[in-house]
């Protein structure tokens, strides 16, 4: 095994088992709010260096499972629907809830009524906005390279009753805004 690779193996099996154990969900589920915990409170303090080391790890770790768990799950790569069983695995490893309120062919819509990580990330929305947009980003671009997520706007972080999920493929996926330079 490349040992540069061992974390990114070793979070996903943990991932993958916090999916069906509710103890290793517990585990993940509080590993997940002390580093959120962690991060507000360096921000807090001025710093972003915690911050900008997470996006960084996030975007590979997307990157490293998309494909992972597309295999596993059998989706077909291009049909956003089916893709979006792998957000219905993500949620279940971290104790999210939610509903599609559409699942077509080149876009699906997920609304997030209840989230463990909201309390915390009310004092730092860009855990949702930028790390969990990043996450997700990597994630379904591993799989589909013309995927796109409308930026998280609608957040039980912001106190808006649930987060919004607008997942699009092909050639008419909305194009992200740049990111503003930091």
């Amino acid at each position: 095994m490349n040992p540069a690779r061992a974390p990114l193996g070793l979070a996903y099996r943990l991932f993958v088992r916090a999916e069906r154990d509710p103890l290793a969900r517990g585990l993940v589920v509080r590993m997940v709010q002390r580093w959120f915990s962690v991060l507000v409170a360096e921000r807090a303090r001025g710093g972003r260096r915690l911050f900008e080391l997470s996006r960084r790890w996030l975007t590979r770790f997307g990157a490293y499972r998309g494909p992972r768990l597309a295999q596993a799950l059998g989706v077909d790569p291009n049909h956003m629907g089916d893709l979006a069983r792998i957000q219905d695995f993500e949620d279940r490893a971290f104790s999210v809830e939610g509903h599609w309120t559409a699942r077509e062919r080149s876009s699906a819509t997920k609304c997030e009524t209840a989230c463990p990580f909201a309390e915390i990330a009310a004092a730092m929305p860009e855990l949702c906005t930028e790390l969990v947009h990043g996450l997700e980003t990597a994630t379904f671009r591993a799989i589909n390279p013309t995927y796109r997520l409308v930026p998280l706007e609608r957040l039980l972080s912001k106190r808006d009753g649930h987060c919004e999920f607008s997942h699009h493929i092909g050639a008419h996926a909305p194009t992200p805004p740049a990111r503003p330079a930091l």
